[in-house]
């Protein structure tokens, strides 16, 4: 049995009080006492912290070089034009990074988290060229909104290549990037989108990943792009329903200031009978995932209905204690099962 050292210690204790009590036959002390091993450190986990460290170590060193102004002027002196060197640089690294990663999946097994940050590494230095590409070249608003889009291409085909759902995660999470902001540039950055603001529009958008999910679901093939899909999509689904049910479908900050709690609780209503829809459907299919996000919902709406018709009228001690109440009760609800 592997336990932690102050465990050991414990058990070792209790072990010794059976035997002077005499509840321990002849030799079973000894055998409880062999059986008992101290845990050794778990190295997976120091490794995935330090490959966190050197990330990190990466990009602080590129911001460095970047802000040096006597490398920025060696640069510009180099290739004249210094966001044209820093694209050229940013994608050696990316074809160095994505490269290490190939030779390390061919030849070494069992370098997952080594094979990871460098595809990590090699992502941001992708992303890092695609703007240095939109600041030095002459491309138009489309052109350059239309960059978020490669990003999130190259995301899908990285994650295929090398089986990462962190790639597909930030292919998708790139994908809602994009579609966010190309609807924006299409209503001049501001007002709506097809008379949506932009709550509602990911809201929409976040039906694509979900469905893209659920059919390649049973694909032995896409099974990982599945999964990343179905994730990414519910918690944008879950997210943005949430925002509209706070901030309804008001394009600016001030008409929302304006608006009543009553004019939003349609909005409101409509999370909870998704949330509600979702809770009923997992019963009667008995899926956690569904009951888990129908609950969800739930709490959530209450609890911004609750923000939304009592923060102005309560006084402020009031409607923390009543929330502080509310949430004792769930804890102690939640202790029961």
């Amino acid at each position: 049995m592997k336990l932690k050292k102050k465990q050991v210690e414990i058990a070792e204790q209790l072990v010794d009080w059976w035997e002077e009590e005499g509840l321990l036959a002849e030799g079973q002390a000894t055998r409880l006492k062999d059986s008992l091993e101290r845990r050794s450190v778990n190295w997976r986990k120091v490794a995935r912290y330090l490959m966190g460290l050197a990330v990190a170590s990466m990009v602080v060193a590129f911001l460095q070089l970047v802000a040096d102004e006597w490398i920025m002027e060696w640069l510009e002196r180099l290739f004249e034009i210094s966001d044209f060197a820093v694209f050229v640089l940013l994608i050696g690294l990316t074809l160095l990074f994505y490269g290490v990663a190939a030779r390390l999946k061919t030849t070494a097994k069992g370098y997952d988290l080594s094979k990871s940050t460098l595809l990590l590494l090699g992502g941001i230095a992708f992303g890092g060229a695609l703007h240095y590409l939109g600041k030095f070249s002459a491309i138009n608003e489309f052109l350059e909104v239309g960059l978020v889009l490669v990003f999130a291409m190259q995301g899908f085909v990285v994650g295929r290549l090398f089986q990462s759902a962190l790639f597909y995660d930030l292919g998708w999470m790139a994908l809602f990037l994009w579609l966010g902001l190309e609807s924006s540039r299409q209503a001049q950055w501001k007002g709506a989108w097809l008379g949506m603001n932009l709550p509602l529009r990911f809201f929409l958008f976040s039906m694509l990943p979900v469905v893209v999910g659920l059919t390649l679901n049973k694909s032995c093939w896409f099974k990982s792009l599945a999964l990343s899909a179905q994730r990414t999509g519910w918690v944008f689904f879950w997210s943005s329903l949430w925002l509209v049910a706070l901030f309804g479908n008001h394009t600016s900050w001030e008409t929302w200031e304006e608006a009543s709690a009553i004019s939003l609780l349609p909005w409101g209503l409509l999370m909870a009978v998704v949330a509600g829809g979702f809770l009923i459907l997992g019963h009667v299919k008995t899926n956690r995932l569904f009951l888990w996000m129908g609950v969800g919902g739930l709490l959530a709406v209450s609890y911004s209905q609750f923000f939304l018709f009592l923060w102005e009228p309560l006084h402020p001690a009031l409607f923390f204690a009543i929330m502080g109440v509310s949430f004792w009760l769930l804890g102690r609800k939640a202790e029961m099962f």
